[in-house]
């Protein structure tokens, strides 16, 4: 009874979905027909001519009352390029260590390759000395 139950409830909560998602999309095809189209002719010629009421409307939006005026935008744009330039001078800075940097363990690499072969160098003619004294010695 109680798995009856519980499958009678996950299809209705599965037709309700459907039911919501094809509301949803004739919803959003009715928002986007042309209303011009299927408006009278003698409306047409109402909707017009410009409605000063409407007009009021849109100046008093949320937009038009937070546009920013032409001061402010260059005030900011001046601000932002000089931040640009700022980051831009790090970068070039960072950079220059970066190839400091490279070229510092470059020249360590170098300085221990050339350590070695001279150490390598001691190393063989002592070798060489030790064996040759030897040779004598017999």
């Amino acid at each position: 009874m109680n798995q009856r139950l519980s499958k009678n409830h996950k299809r209705s909560l599965i037709s309700l979905l459907l039911l919501a998602t094809i509301s949803a999309q004739a919803a959003s095809t009715v928002d986007t027909t042309d209303k011009s189209t299927t408006l009278p002719i003698a409306t047409q010629t109402d909707t017009a001519q410009p409605d000063s009421g409407l007009a009021l409307s849109v100046d008093n939006t949320l937009a038009a009352q937070m546009q920013p005026s032409n001061q402010a935008l260059s005030d900011a744009n001046q601000e932002l390029l000089g931040r640009n330039a700022k980051l831009q001078r790090q970068i070039n800075d960072l950079q220059t260590q970066v190839n400091v940097l490279v070229y510092e363990s470059k020249g360590q690499l170098f300085l221990y390759g050339a350590f070695t072969v001279l150490i390598s160098l001691l190393v063989g003619i002592f070798v060489s000395w030790l064996v040759f004294v030897r040779r004598e010695r017999w």
